[in-house]
C-alpha cells in the first residue's frame, strides 16, 4: 500500500490554494449532516489540506446556528453561490456489519486528490478556493493543534456564553466535576417522532445501573425528552432539562429555540469531565463523540441496537 506521503505526489492543481468546509442546512446534492459529522469533516479536511500545501478554512455564516458563535462575522470574507455547493459524498466510511467499521485512508486520500485535480471553481467560487461539505473520517489522530483551531472557530459568543453559565448554575453543576449522559435514540425517534422501544430503555436503564458512581452528578442529553424522564426518575443523582431537540443538519426548518437548545448542550456536554454515549449506531453518535475529541473529554461508547419490539 502506497504512503500517505507518496499519494500527496499526485495532487496538480496548480490553482487551488484553500479548501474551505461550508456548513449551511442544504447543499446542491442533499442536506447536511450533524455539527458533529461536520466537525470530523473538519478534522479530516485540516488534515489533508496540510499534507498537500493548502490553506484549510471553516464556513458556518449560512447556517442558523452561526447566531450563537463568537466569530461568525470576523476573518476571511468569502463570495461563493451556495446553492452550487456540493457534499463530498465519500466518508472514508466502509461499513462491515452492525456493529464494526473500518476506514481506507489511503484509497480515500487518492479519491480525494483525483477530486481535487479536477476542480475549477466552476458554479460556486474562485479557482483558488475550493468550497464544499466534508463530514469524512479523519485520516490520522487528531492533534491539538486541529482542536484549537476548530474551538475557534466554534467559540460561543456572549449570549450563548451567559445561557450555558445560567444552565449550569441552575441545574447544580460546575464545569469538569459532572459526566454527561448522551444518549442518541435514533433519527427515527428524533426526526419520526416514533415510540421509544421499551427493550432500549431498560438495556440503558441496566448499564448505568452498574456503572454510574456514586457522589457522581450526570446531566442526561438526548434528542428525546422521554428517556431523560425516565432515568431522571431511576437516578436520584442525575440532572435533566427538558427542551426543543434539533438535529442541526437533517431537521427541515428547525426553529430558533430548537437551535439554540442544541448548541446549549453541545456547550454544555464541552464542561464535563466525563461523556458516556448511548447509541443504535456502530459509528456511535457524531454529536457526542467529536465533542469529546473537539474538547479531549474521555469519551465511552456504548452500542444498544434497536431490534424490533
Amino acid at each position: 500500500m502506497q504512503s500517505i506521503t507518496s499519494i500527496a505526489r499526485n495532487f496538480n492543481n496548480k490553482n487551488l490554494k484553500r479548501i474551505v468546509n461550508v456548513y449551511q442546512m442544504k447543499y446542491k446534492n442533499g442536506v447536511a449532516q450533524g455539527l458533529g459529522d461536520y466537525i470530523r469533516g473538519c478534522f479530516c479536511l485540516m488534515q489533508m489540506s496540510a499534507i498537500l500545501g493548502l490553506k484549510f478554512d471553516m464556513d458556518l455564516s449560512n447556517h442558523p446556528m452561526s447566531k450563537y458563535l463568537l466569530f461568525t462575522g470576523a476573518g476571511t470574507k468569502y463570495e461563493f453561490n451556495s446553492e452550487e455547493i456540493t457534499r463530498y459524498e465519500n466518508t472514508n466510511y466502509i461499513p462491515i456489519n452492525a456493529k464494526t467499521y473500518s476506514k481506507n485512508s489511503a484509497e480515500f486520500f487518492l479519491g480525494f486528490i483525483n477530486y481535487l485535480n479536477t476542480y475549477n471553481g466552476s458554479g460556486c467560487g474562485t479557482n483558488d478556493t475550493f468550497f464544499t461539505f466534508c463530514h469524512s473520517f479523519p485520516i490520522f489522530e487528531v492533534q491539538d493543534l486541529g482542536r484549537k483551531i476548530i474551538r475557534n472557530k466554534l467559540a460561543p459568543n456572549e449570549l450563548m456564553q451567559n445561557l450555558v453559565k445560567n444552565a449550569m448554575d441552575k441545574l447544580g453543576l460546575v464545569s469538569k466535576q459532572f459526566a454527561v449522559i448522551h444518549i442518541r435514540s435514533g433519527d427515527k425517534y428524533m426526526l419520526k417522532n416514533e415510540p421509544l422501544n421499551s427493550r432500549v430503555v431498560k438495556r440503558i436503564v441496566d448499564v448505568l445501573s452498574k456503572n454510574m458512581k456514586s457522589g457522581t452528578k450526570y446531566l442526561v442529553l438526548s434528542d428525546n425528552n422521554n428517556i431523560k424522564i425516565i432515568l431522571k426518575n431511576a437516578f436520584p443523582q442525575i440532572v435533566i432539562q427538558l427542551n426543543q431537540i434539533a438535529h442541526l443538519g437533517e431537521s427541515v426548518n428547525p426553529t430558533d429555540d430548537a437551535i439554540l437548545a442544541t448548541m446549549l448542550d453541545f456547550y454544555l456536554m464541552s464542561n464535563a469531565f466525563q461523556i458516556i454515549s448511548f447509541s443504535p449506531y456502530n459509528w456511535g453518535s457524531g454529536f457526542s463523540q467529536w465533542c469529546s475529541v473537539l474538547y479531549n473529554i474521555p469519551y465511552t461508547q456504548i452500542q444498544v441496537l434497536d431490534r424490533l419490539s
